[in-house]
């Protein structure tokens, strides 16, 4: 299976996905954005904001949660796995929303998150 490279998105980019999404995105958003989506080896993908769309598409993701019942209008996705979706608040924290409902999971920022999400995978792996 061929391996595409992932291309950051360029300043202006994420000004126009800020316009289109109409979401001032946080600083540690514009860095993991800038890191090519970061993730390290979790298998969950980050939604792009990339022309033309990727299957991890930031447009149609927001669109899809917006139309969940008790989804936060406010919301903005950032991460899409099963149904499921991490999204950041007004305040910059990532909230984790499952297709069950609202939960208390959240990180004060998204390299937080990240960095989280890196440790809990690599403690799974651990595990096995």
């Amino acid at each position: 299976m061929d391996e595409f490279p992932i291309v950051p998105p360029t300043d202006n980019e994420i000004d126009e996905a800020q316009e289109k999404l109409n979401f001032k995105f946080p600083p540690e958003y514009i860095e993991f954005l800038k890191s090519g989506y970061d993730l390290g080896d979790i298998p969950i993908d980050a939604l792009e904001i990339v022309d033309p769309p990727s299957y991890a598409d930031i447009y149609i993701a927001t669109k899809e949660a917006h139309e969940r019942d008790g989804f936060p209008k406010t919301g903005l996705p950032i991460c899409k796995d099963n149904g499921d979706y991490y999204y950041l608040n007004e305040l910059g924290e990532v909230v984790y929303w499952s297709h069950n409902g609202s939960t208390d999971e959240k990180w004060t920022n998204v390299i937080v998150w990240r960095d989280s999400m890196i440790r809990e995978f690599e403690g799974d792996k651990l595990e096995e």
